[in-house]
């Protein structure tokens, strides 16, 4: 297994941590809704949604729980890889379909599907990889633990950013389309 500095391991656990509590929380709020946009997905039979909603739910609340304890953070990380793989899988067959006007259901303001999402997911995957890595003997000072604060805070600006970027890329493709129907509908 591959060690990196305790620093990096605290960021991104720290960061998904952050990602993943906004996730299970949004889809927890309104369970009924989440159902709803994965039946959207059409990846599932009926009956099972349901279910694969809350079991959702379920994982992504462990993944919390589990990388914010040291040694069960490996093991939560390899679970967050695999949903994050899992959703990228799900939002590129469907983007493949053309299945694009539904939302992502990944946790606030809605998002239409992109391959923008996919990549997101991507790199999030990639901080999974570094929060499974066991860390080198180094101790974790004062000035250690406000570095890793600092990166989880920047990281956070980040993300908040590029998925504000994600939103508005959504809502201006929704909107020419709108625009597109309109005009095509206009002219006959």
């Amino acid at each position: 297994m591959v060690a990196l500095h305790p620093i990096l391991i605290v960021v991104a656990a720290g960061a998904l941590v952050c990602v993943f509590a906004r996730a299970a929380l949004h889809k927890a709020v309104d369970p009924a809704m989440f159902a709803h946009t994965m039946n959207g997905y059409r990846v599932l039979p009926r009956a099972a949604v349901q279910p694969a909603a809350f079991g959702l739910i379920v994982l992504e609340c462990a993944v919390v729980l589990g990388l914010i304890v040291p040694t069960t953070r490996p093991y939560a990380a390899a679970i967050g890889l695999v949903l994050l793989v899992l959703y990228a899988s799900v939002i590129a067959l469907n983007l493949a379909r053309g299945n694009d006007h539904i939302d992502c259901g990944c946790g606030g303001a809605g998002q239409g599907l992109s391959w923008f999402l996919v990549l997101r997911n991507a790199a999030l995957a990639t901080l999974c990889l570094v929060a499974m890595a066991a860390p080198l003997p180094v101790p974790m000072t004062a000035a250690a633990w406000a570095s890793a604060a600092a990166g989880i805070l920047s990281f956070l600006l980040l993300f908040a950013g590029v998925e504000k970027l994600i939103d508005n890329w959504s809502w201006l493709r929704a909107s020419n389309r709108a625009f597109e129907q309109h005009h095509h509908e206009g002219h006959h």
